[in-house]
This record gives C-alpha cells, sequence and structure tokens, in this order.
C-alpha cells in the first residue's frame, strides 16, 4: 500500500475563515453595522461562496433581501 501525503493546511485555514464569517452573521449588531451594499459585496464574493457553499451564500442573499424589503416598506 502506498502511503500519500494530504497537505490539509489550506483545509483548516478554510475551517478557520469559515467558522470566522459563521461568527460575523451571528454578531447581528456588528453585521448591521457594515453597510448593505458592502455586506452583498462580501456575500456575492468568491471567496464567500467557495469558503461557506452556494445554499449557504443564497441563504444569506435572501436574507439580505428581505432587509431590502423591509426598509423598502418603512418607507413607503
Amino acid at each position: 500500500m502506498e502511503k500519500i501525503f494530504i497537505d490539509i493546511e489550506y483545509l483548516q485555514s478554510l475551517i478557520f475563515e469559515r467558522r470566522q464569517i459563521v461568527a460575523l452573521l451571528e454578531d447581528t449588531d456588528l453585521w448591521k453595522q457594515i453597510p448593505l451594499e458592502q455586506r452583498f459585496a462580501i456575500v456575492e464574493s468568491n471567496e464567500f461562496v467557495t469558503l461557506m457553499g452556494v445554499s449557504y451564500t443564497e441563504h444569506a442573499r435572501r436574507m439580505l433581501e428581505s432587509e431590502v424589503e423591509a426598509m423598502v416598506s418603512t418607507l413607503h
């Protein structure tokens, strides 16, 4: 049986970064301090999609869109 070396350094950094993103999203006070336009840019970035996955990204985008809809309905 041949031994195969697997470099998990990149995987470990992805897991660490993913935990940071989850912590940011769960800290709603901090998350809402980021301007809405920048929050959309974060969620739509390739890095976010890579770290969090497509379904989580879609969920985060829907949450932002719901926030925009609530703001629009409040203005009218």
